[in-house]
């Protein structure tokens, strides 16, 4: 008998706030964090910090001094690698925090010492802090924007819609068990961020089903003492310092709910509440409900989850029609005589049947961050959006139009088209800078590619912009603009280490602003004479692990510059001599990180150099066996959901949640431009034979 399949759990759909499926509308969402039923902010992996101010309010909630109240509830370290990180704030005389509060086990990601389930008068269980009235200015300005910034609205979307299902009878004791059963022995620090995601799920449930147990677990399973600094050390820190709030963050004035008075007096230390939170804080853990451990990354989606629903802001590719598709194509082997076996079974149809698969996962994740709106931490305003729509405009150069232009891309194109040509229009308007200008005018020959397809009023609104730019910018002084001299070749010549990313960053600003400027009129450009320059560079250094990726990078840029992503066909190039060079030099490159275990398991890399080198340079699929790897890398690597490298180990996932977005769409779209036959591929004759077209 196989082994048992559990069902998997019917979603609703789409949850855009962590409250619950009737409450989704608000004119605010400052107003969700009152209605969040979830409280995934109570296990923040963020220390919670505690003012001066925060544990004088605190101590008086519980009737105690303030060292008795420190002894009890707060402490200086957690365990674990990085529960000294923050340790600097402690100790800067001019930051407010005094210390930290204390969790329910000895972890920065374990929730907070005073969450509490409770149920709603309607039995919908809720997460919620048994010391509101008294909580610290750090929870008071933990904002849901806060919230939705980081990873944790995430989790705690998909936690509330888990809440409502737990009182609906649909997520039992029993299939909690089952799930958390089939997970097995979860591992952390060694699983990758879906199962951990997955995990954490099902520990939620299996709390929030057995709260009255988990309200009353004991808290005491360290010795408090040893993650504390001295008392008398604790209290002439509380004393010292002279900000009362978290003025580094947040700036000095108090507002909006940071300014709620308190009202409580001394009330609290007569509650039942009170008692519970004193015997949990004495009593060994009994239950373990907090030992199995909570999510302890910052970062994540909430499709991660099986049965959880993506948003529907744009419609994906339907199977009907992908496979309608995919019959059309014809039986062409792209690498009928490769040495690898399985590089000779890849035909055609695998690779569009891959494209596509991940199209859908790029339309997914368009439709996730325009639902959500304003998720990007800390970041540029529409920088995804212009991402994507430069992603967009590389697949408009494959060889099939139902790839180049597909219908269900379309619409996920004129919305980032659209965005991304607004925010270029504020940053025209406020350039103060010639040199601001150019950066602008290289960010609208993006938008002016993909132009062509949209509406003749948009096209518009983007030659204005760029012609009234090129009246501005200096045409006959290129050195305001683009770097003049090579930096990594001036620190070759003077005996300096290369793996300096500013030279190496420069190299490739150098590289694709000469092409800008070139397009743009300015005097005295000589593109074949800089390529071939460029080329020469590259022919004269060593090889070095330490710089591998930087060359690389390089190397793609000077390819995009050749061929302006790929819209100028090798048979058309006035500079054949150095592409020639350059492509000979990309595959001496791969074939070394290939014997040297570099950066050719890296998909982003390696998809980017294909589609820059490989099919813009004039290469055959048979002229090296180097593009038959990566092609074959980068199908075997494909995940189920049709996207590449979104489901790290803890080493490689980053630790915001912007970056964490990043990861989703730039991986896989390098990997679609790279696998997609692009148009100027049926200009060899090698290639012709293969019947691409």
């Amino acid at each position: 008998m196989g082994e048992r399949v559990l069902p998997v759990l019917n979603f609703a759909p789409f949850r855009k706030y962590p409250t619950k499926q009737d409450k989704q509308e608000y004119s605010n969402d400052l107003q969700v964090c009152n209605d969040c039923i979830s409280g995934a902010c109570c296990a923040n992996d963020y220390p919670i910090h505690l003012s001066n101010f925060d544990v004088l309010r605190l101590a008086v909630f519980f009737n105690m001094t303030p060292a008795e109240f420190m002894l009890n509830f707060t402490q200086d370290r957690f365990d674990g690698k990085d529960g000294n990180v923050l340790r600097p704030l402690i100790d800067d005389p001019d930051c407010s925090v005094v210390t930290y509060l204390r969790r329910r086990a000895n972890s920065l990601k374990s929730p907070c010492i005073f969450h509490k389930y409770i149920r709603e008068s309607d039995g919908t269980p809720r997460r919620v802090c048994s010391v509101h009235e008294g909580r610290p200015l750090a929870c008071r300005e933990f904002y849901y924007d806060a919230c939705k910034l980081r990873g944790t609205v995430e989790s705690a979307s998909v936690f509330a819609e888990g809440f409502e299902k737990v009182r609906d009878g649909e997520v039992t004791e029993a299939m909690t068990d089952a799930e958390l059963a089939r997970l097995g022995t979860h591992d952390f620090g060694t699983a990758p961020l879906a199962s951990s995601m997955e995990y954490s799920f099902w520990v939620e449930m299996k709390r929030v089903i057995k709260m009255e147990e988990a309200n009353i677990e004991g808290a005491n399973s360290y010795d408090i003492a040893d993650f504390q600094d001295p008392i008398d050390e604790k209290l002439n820190r509380l004393l010292s310092k002279k900000n009362l709030r978290f003025e580094e963050t947040f700036g000095p004035i108090p507002h909006d709910e940071q300014l709620m008075p308190y009202t409580a007096g001394m009330s609290f230390v007569n509650s039942p509440e009170y008692q519970r939170i004193l015997t949990m804080l004495r009593t060994p853990p009994s239950t373990g409900l907090y030992a199995l451990g909570d999510y302890p990354h910052d970062i994540g989606i909430r499709a991660m989850i099986p049965g959880v629903k993506h948003a529907e802001v744009f419609s994906v590719i339907p199977d009907t029609e992908i496979k309608a598709f995919l019959d059309g194509i014809p039986s062409v082997w792209l690498f009928p005589t490769h040495d690898s076996s399985e590089v000779r079974s890849i035909a055609l149809h695998d690779v569009y049947a891959s494209v596509l698969k991940g199209y859908n996962h790029l339309i997914r994740l368009a439709s996730h961050i325009v639902a959500i709106d304003g998720i990007l931490e800390y970041e540029v305003p529409g920088l995804f959006e212009f991402e994507m729509l430069s992603i967009i405009a590389d697949f408009e150069t494959s060889l099939n139009p139902y790839i180049a232009l597909n219908p269900y891309i379309q619409p996920v194109k004129n919305h980032m088209a659209q965005v991304t040509l607004k925010i270029m229009e504020n940053e025209f308007a406020s350039a103060t800078s010639s040199k601001e200008l150019f950066g602008i005018l290289k960010s609208l020959r993006v938008v002016q590619m993909v132009a062509q397809t949209l509406t003749p009023e948009f096209r518009a609104r983007v030659n204005g912009i760029i012609e009234t730019i090129e009246e501005k910018l200096r045409k006959d002084n290129l050195d305001l603009y683009v770097a003049h001299d090579n930096p990594v070749r001036a620190r070759w010549i003077a005996g300096k280490r290369l793996n300096a990313k500013g030279a190496w960053n420069t190299w490739s600003d150098q590289a694709m602003g000469m092409r800008h400027a070139a397009i743009a009129g300015f005097k005295g450009i000589d593109l074949p004479k800089f390529y071939r320059q460029s080329v020469e560079i590259l022919e004269s250094l060593p090889l070095r692990k330490s710089y591998g990726k930087d060359l690389y990078n390089i190397v793609k840029n000077l390819a995009r510059s050749m061929t302006l992503y790929n819209r100028i066909p090798y048979q058309q190039m006035t500079y054949r001599d150095s592409a020639d060079r350059l492509a000979a030099y990309g595959l001496r490159l791969f074939n070394w990180a290939e014997e040297t275990g570099g950066s050719n398991r890296d998909c982003k890399i390696i998809a980017e150099f294909a589609a820059a080198v490989y099919k813009g340079l004039g290469l055959s699929y048979s002229q090296d066996p180097s593009l038959g790897l990566v092609v074959h890398r980068l199908l075997s690597s494909q995940l189920p959901d049709g996207s590449w490298e979104t489901n790290p180990l803890p080493a490689d996932a980053p630790e915001r949640q912007a970056d964490y977005l990043y990861m989703m769409y730039r991986a896989t779209g390098a990997a679609i431009n790279g696998l997609c036959p692009k148009r100027f591929d049926v200009l060899n004759p090698d290639n012709t034979k293969l019947g691409l077209a």
